[in-house]
């Protein structure tokens, strides 16, 4: 839920691959959902372990009342895999036969060891959150570009452009999700309300089962001193800062005056003039900007800088009090 199955099927992965076994774990999030810490360190997780991890992010265009362009600063969710390093793909949510083998695809390469794999899907949520949500704030043109894509009504011509069903399937398929719904329906309708006692039963273990791991490697193997690991890593240059990041080097100033000793050599602490500092923009957000934030601040002191002196306007357009 928002995000917490994340680092858990993280975990699944790992532990199948602890294992010996080749499995490949799945979960999936919304947009609104992806913005929370656990999506982050799950993702994180995943991609340093590179555990064999299909995550698919509903983009669903909203997330609850926000739109996606105002809850991050990209225009694709995919684009936040390269921030970990992994693979990613987009996919049209609507679009059945794109969608499987997508994440086929994506599933094959998480059990070729190529680590984990984010997939978005573009869709749409064609109706609010819950019941009371009545998801007013869509505008109405959205919703009816999105009910042209409708991916039943898609897969159905899909089935029909290519032979897989004609219309004898297709109605006793139809006729037996309505059988099978009603059944259902009427199954739980008439079902007696269970007691009242049952809501405290099977919360806790009392005795009842031993809980124990199924341990299917032996138990010396992984635990200390045979699960110990010496620490053999090394860092090339111990992290200092180098590389295509550092700024280019710049011709040196002239020194201001240079302190001399006695024999006239110049001393090892020579100053030497500062390079000028450009004057830094103020940061600007794109909405909720109150009255004391900087940016603000220094936007008024700008526009009042700039308005031309009350006196220079003609006789004729000055205010009488």
């Amino acid at each position: 839920m928002l995000g917490d199955l994340i680092p858990v099927m993280t975990g699944v992965a790992m532990a199948g691959r602890y294992l010996g076994q080749n499995i490949v774990a799945m979960t999936w999030i919304g947009d609104g959902g992806s913005s929370t810490g656990a999506f982050h360190e799950g993702l994180n997780l995943a991609a340093q372990q590179r555990a064999p991890l299909v995550l698919i992010v509903e983009n669903n265009q909203w997330a609850y009342s926000t739109p996606v362009a105002r809850q991050v600063p990209i225009k694709n969710l995919a684009d936040r895999a390269v921030a970990y390093g992994i693979a990613s793909k987009i996919v049209d949510g609507n679009d059945v036969v794109a969608t499987y083998e997508t994440t086929k695809s994506a599933v094959e390469d998480c059990r070729a060891g190529r680590g984990p794999v984010l997939i978005e899907v573009k869709t749409m949520r064609m109706k609010g959150h819950a019941q009371h949500d009545p998801a007013e704030y869509v505008p109405k043109a959205m919703f009816d570009y999105w009910k042209t894509q409708d991916p039943i009504a898609r897969y159905e011509t899909y089935l029909t452009e290519h032979k897989l069903w004609d219309a004898k399937k297709k109605s006793e398929i139809d006729a037996r999700i309505e059988r099978e719904l009603d059944a259902d329906q009427k199954f739980a309708e008439e079902s007696p309300m269970p007691p009242a006692e049952l809501a405290e039963q099977g919360v806790y273990c009392e005795g009842c089962h031993t809980i124990e791991a199924e341990w299917r490697r032996a138990k010396k193997e992984v635990i200390p001193p045979a699960s110990n690991e010496e620490a053999v890593w090394k860092v090339a240059d111990f992290g200092a800062f180098k590389g295509p990041f550092a700024p280019a080097a710049a011709a040196a100033p002239a020194p201001r005056a240079a302190a001399s000793g006695g024999n006239g050599a110049e001393s090892p602490l020579v100053a030497h003039d500062e390079p000028e500092v450009a004057k830094q923009t103020p940061l600007r957000v794109p909405f909720g900007r109150g009255p004391k934030d900087r940016s603000v601040e220094l936007e008024r002191r700008d526009k009042v800088a700039e308005r031309p002196p009350r006196h220079n306007k003609p006789p004729h357009k000055r205010r009488r009090r």
